[in-house]
């Protein structure tokens, strides 16, 4: 919008805005006056900075975000504790993380641990969770096979079972055309439940070393099995010689 400016000659002047704050000649006494100020605009540099400060302004969103941890921050910080760090520095000072191997320095270790931060609470339940689960492989490893429980419970089963039969046939006395020899009958009930167990771990066996073959580990993943096989199997043959044995009274 164009200034009006009256020279001290009398002629009228429209000056532009652009001009505002400057001195101009007067084209008619060729006289120097000042341009003043406009009065109804305002400066561009003004505008650029309300726009500035506007945008700079936090709003609710940011607020939110700044509490939840997820604050813009500039510069370089800590991967693992949050806390600023000199630029190029590859070791925190305070939690001992070192930026290149990944790996947090033993002497900062227990000061790391003590932080309240998400990342030290994240750790800490990782470690934690690694141990559990370190305890319940020692505990597996450490009790009794499943194959060795259902062998015994068997065998127990099979002792009540023949005992009954045998007391129930001896109270007939003398005179019952039953026939029942025990010892035979309970040795072939448990030469079968041998022979199960021996069938089970041959398959596994072979299903390991087909499956490991040709790594070198094969041998670490079947010598258990191989050796329950082995076992087992003697297990079985003794006990059906035994029932053998005991049938044709030679026992």
């Amino acid at each position: 919008m164009p200034i009006a400016v009256t020279c001290s000659c009398g002629k009228k002047l429209a000056i532009p805005d652009t001009l505002a704050g400057k001195a101009v000649q007067c084209p008619g006494c060729k006289q120097s006056l000042r341009v003043p100020a406009a009065t109804g605009a305002k400066p561009k540099v003004a505008k650029a900075q309300v726009a500035k400060a506007a945008a700079t302004k936090p709003t609710e969103m940011d607020n939110l975000f700044e509490e939840a941890g997820f604050a813009v921050r500039t510069g370089q910080f800590c991967p693992a504790c949050s806390v600023q760090m000199a630029p190029g520095a590859i070791l925190c000072v305070k939690c001992g993380y070192h930026v290149e191997s990944g790996a947090v320095m033993q002497g900062h270790r227990g000061n790391f641990e003590s932080e309240d931060s998400t990342e030290a609470i994240l750790r800490r339940a990782d470690e934690q969770m690694k141990r559990a689960r370190e305890m319940d492989l020692k505990m597996q490893n450490t009790g009794m096979p499943a194959w060795m429980m259902a062998l015994i419970l068997f065998s127990l089963a099979s002792v009540t079972g023949v005992a009954v039969v045998a007391v129930n046939v001896a109270r007939r006395g003398k005179d019952s055309t039953v026939s029942f020899n025990a010892s035979a009958t309970l040795f072939l009930l448990i030469g079968v439940a041998f022979a199960a167990v021996a069938i089970g771990s041959g398959c596994t066996v072979i299903y390991r070393a087909f499956k490991h073959y040709p790594k070198p580990n094969m041998m670490r993943a079947i010598w258990k099995a191989g050796v329950v096989f082995l076992i087992t199997l003697g297990g079985a043959i003794t006990l059906f010689v035994l029932a053998a044995k005991s049938n044709s009274g030679t026992l």
